[in-house]
Order: C-alpha cells, then structure tokens, then sequence
C-alpha cells in the first residue's frame, strides 16, 4: 500500500464512523424512518471531499508565509493559520449549507455534519501524504508512534469539522444566517491554535495532549445538545418513548 491508500484509511474511518455514531438514534428503530435522506447525507460528504482536497491545496501554499525553515512569525501563524484558515473554511460550509433547500430545515444539522466529515476526511488524506514525503522513507520504516499520532490526528480533526458541519447545518435549520458562524468559528480557531506545536516545531504529541480532551467536549456538546435539540420537540418526545419501550422490552 502506498501513501494515498493509507491515508485514506486514516482520513475516512474517523469521518465515516463519525457520521454512522451520529446519524444512527436518528434512524429505526428509534424512529420510524428515518429523520434525513440517506442521498443528501452521501451527496454532502462528497461536496465535503471535493471542498476539502481545493481549499487544503489552496492552504498549503499559505504555510511558507509563517513558516520559514525552522523560524515563525507568530503573528502570521495567528493571522493566517488561527484566523484565515478556518474562516476560508467555515465560510464555505457556510454557503453550501445556506443553500435554500436546507434552510428552516432541522434536518440540515444532519447534513451540515456530513459536509465537515467529507472535509475532514480528504484534509487528513493530504497531510498524510505530506508527512510521508517528508519522512522520506517507504511505510514500514515509519515509527510507530507517528501513525498513531496521524490516527488521533485524524480523529481530533473528524470531531472538530464534524462539530463545525453541524453547529452550521443548526443554525441554518433556525434561519439565523451569518450569526450561525460564531459558534462554529470560535471552537475551530481554537483547535488550530492548539496545534501550534506541530504545525510550526513538528512536535505532534504536544498538540494531542490538549487537543483531544478539547475535540472530544467540543463534539460531545454537539452530540448531546445541538443535534437532539434541533428536533422539533414532537419527533422529540416520540424518539423518548421509543427508547422508554425498547428499555421494557429487554427488561
């Protein structure tokens, strides 16, 4: 297997089982039907993709203005990595999630997860890639530790985009346009900041000791409040009864 496959399967298996843990209490049997479209969901991801291999190119050729050799400009790391980047990216979710076919929707909450795991997945492919040219050497000969690194990486970034995707997706089901971006933008800045140690010194395991327990509460608030609450509160109170019923019947 070569660079491109590898990273692939670190990339998609984050985003895809991210997508599969999140969408699933909102399918039978909890409900009956399903509360989204299975072809939205799909197509989302694939705009994701697309979006994520151009604006991670794009992005790549912003690094040498606050990395130069090994010296940075923390102000253009700020200005460029913190703020621009997520911003570009955001901004772009944004507009494909504002389409008028999702708006007033709550089902966009669904949809707008799906378009940050796409996003995610082919971003991670990317910067796998990259750190295998950089290494210089054939896959075997990786340490150990580095593909575990590039593995919570790869799911610290999954939880992020996916929170991002989904705060957005919210926020057009309420109709709130560009007041939506805040609370999406604010979490994501701060994951890029938190990477300040890899990103500029190549030291990833710095990043990861705050990075996962930060990516981890971010999704968790998502998963908890911002996907169940988008529901309207009859579908609401019937998905309750159905997980009182399925309790009944085990015991």
């Amino acid at each position: 297997m070569n660079a491109f496959y590898v990273g692939g399967i670190i990339g998609f298996g984050p985003a895809l089982f991210l997508i599969w843990f999140s969408l699933r209490k909102y399918s039978y049997p909890y409900v009956e039907g399903s509360l989204f479209e299975d072809r939205k969901v799909f197509f989302l991801l694939a705009v994701g993709m697309v979006a994520g291999t151009f604006l991670f190119t794009l992005e790549r050729f912003l690094y040498p203005f606050f990395v130069i050799e090994e010296s940075v400009s923390l102000f253009m790391f700020i200005l460029i990595y913190v703020l621009a980047f997520p911003f570009l990216e955001d901004i772009f979710k944004f507009v494909v999630i504002n389409y008028k076919g999702y708006q007033g929707r709550f089902d966009s909450t669904f949809y707008g997860l799906a378009l940050g795991a796409g996003y995610s997945a082919t971003a991670i492919l990317g910067y796998v890639i990259i750190e295998m040219a950089r290494a210089d050497s054939s896959l075997i000969t990786i340490a150990p530790e580095s593909w575990i690194g590039l593995i919570f990486f790869s799911a610290c970034t999954a939880l992020i985009h996916c929170s991002v995707g989904a705060t957005l997706g919210n926020s057009t089901g309420k109709n709130l346009g560009l007041r939506g971006m805040i609370p999406a933008l604010i979490p994501h800045m701060a994951f890029n900041l938190l990477m300040f140690p890899w990103f500029v010194y190549g030291q990833l395991w710095y990043s990861l000791i705050i990075v996962i327990p930060f990516s981890v509460l971010v999704f968790h608030n998502v998963y908890t409040h911002i996907i169940p609450e988008s529901l309207p509160p009859e579908i609401q109170k019937e998905m309750r009864r159905n997980i009182r019923k399925r309790i009944e019947k085990r015991q």
